[in-house]
């Protein structure tokens, strides 16, 4: 399982993401294996098709279920809608879930 984390280095919500995740993979019992992939500029933004910072993809696919579609990429901050309101960190659901899903394909 790839885990990825692509963030902008001025992001608040990249250190909580990374800890959530930590927290998922321990009450899994999975190794703690997350790769940090700091997007530096607006070229590289598009190349990742990085909708802003934090995001999260396990074995490329993002983690947000209805991800909507963009076409706009580059160095931002990333809100997530949880429960009607906009937050910074993606549901722990959302990481478990994702997780789940990479292991049950993994086998």
């Amino acid at each position: 399982m790839k885990i990825e984390v692509l963030y902008v280095s001025e992001c608040p919500n990249h250190p909580p993401a990374i800890k959530a995740i930590a927290e998922v993979l321990r009450e899994c019992g999975l190794p703690e294996h997350i790769t940090e992939i700091k997007v530096t500029d607006t070229d590289h933004a598009v190349a990742l098709e990085f909708p802003g910072s934090p995001t999260i993809r396990i074995d490329g696919t993002d983690i947000e279920p209805d991800l909507p579609q963009t076409n706009s990429y580059g160095l931002m901050c990333r809100t997530y809608m949880v429960d009607g309101k906009r937050q910074g960190v993606p549901r722990r659901e959302w990481i478990r879930d994702a997780v789940m899903r990479a292991v049950n394909q993994h086998g």
